[in-house]
């Protein structure tokens, strides 16, 4: 080889060892350079806060760095899971979520990001169940009997929700699906108003998560008749789950955490590995007990596929029930 051809080679050979040793040596440093910011996708105080607020010091003392959990609400996450996905792949901001990253995608006509190109899984933190409860009046004490309830009078039909496109509304339409019952929707903005109407009798039925049932379960305001996992719960061992009647049900809300596309495989990686060690811990564990979530510390690879199988499901039932955004 000549030396003139010789010296146009050098550089991109340079190039092409010093990018993997960058990585590695970005991977290594990681997270040195500031804190690790929690964006949260709902306001203080919900169940996505008091998950994350639960994990928080555990994983910065896993990984050696400040974590802050900081809340974007709004537009069901879309603000904050947007944000994550126009910041720098560099680990440093990270989303902090539930299934409504999946239900938006497959709701919302346009957004300013897409949820399976612009974010990458990093942990699949737990699974909440969604519980059917009934006014403690309503005749039904499992599924099939609130059912055939709606099959002699329409008003049993109904179920109230924390709003239209919420994990409770989108476990109620696949429901209605695999069902083949006509149920109707009364979404409410919120949780808490959603179950207060249900209480004072002026809808026969909520789903709703778990942690925010179960005190009202517990005083009797609140029958609990089926759960959405696809095991019974720890919490309600004595209640069926829905794929006990309906084989193949399973509308757990999940909690998971997103980097942007792009971040370095081995700080995904460095990141999993500190919130899955943060998992373990027995204060965090009690903490998330308490909502009712059972923790999996999935891998990147198991939340990016769950998200992609669900997005799939939701986008077929929003256009055979014909669900709209608010």
């Amino acid at each position: 080889m000549h030396s003139r051809q010789l010296f146009a080679v050098l550089p991109a050979a340079a190039l092409l060892i010093a990018a993997p040793l960058a990585q590695a040596q970005t991977a290594d440093n990681y997270p040195a350079r500031q804190p690790v910011r929690l964006i949260v996708t709902f306001s203080p105080g919900g169940g996505a806060d008091a998950a994350a607020r639960a994990i928080s010091d555990k994983l910065a003392a896993k990984l050696g760095q400040t974590v802050i959990v900081e809340n974007r609400p709004g537009a069901g996450g879309s603000i904050a899971t947007n944000y994550v996905a126009k910041s720098a792949a560099d680990g440093y901001t990270v989303l902090f979520t539930v299934s409504s990253h999946s239900i938006n995608q497959a709701m919302m006509a346009s957004l300013p990001f897409d949820t399976e190109k612009d974010l990458r899984g990093v942990t699949l933190v737990g699974l909440l169940p969604q519980v059917l409860a009934v006014h403690p009046s309503v005749p039904a004490s499992n599924l099939t009997e609130w059912l055939a309830l709606g099959q002699k009078d329409p008003r049993f039909r109904q179920y109230a929700t924390g709003g239209v496109g919420s994990p409770g509304h989108f476990a109620g339409a696949v429901l209605q699906a695999m069902s083949h019952q006509p149920l109707v929707h009364v979404g409410y903005k919120g949780a808490g108003p959603a179950m207060a109407d249900v209480m004072g009798n002026q809808v026969p039925a909520v789903l709703s998560t778990m942690g925010g049932m179960m005190p009202h379960i517990q005083s009797g305001k609140l029958k609990a008749i089926a759960i959405t996992s696809k095991d019974r719960s720890p919490l309600l061992p004595n209640f069926q789950t829905i794929g006990e009647t309906l084989q193949g049900y399973e509308s757990d809300t999940w909690i998971g955490t997103f980097v942007p596309t792009g971040t370095p495989q081995p700080i995904i990686a460095k990141l999993h590995a500190a919130t899955a060690a943060a998992l373990t811990d027995p204060d965090v564990k009690a903490r998330l007990d308490t909502q009712g979530v059972s923790i999996v510390a999935g891998s990147p690879a198991e939340l990016d596929r769950r998200v992609s199988r669900e997005i799939k499901l939701f986008t077929q039932v929003v256009k055979e029930q014909g669900i709209k955004a608010e």
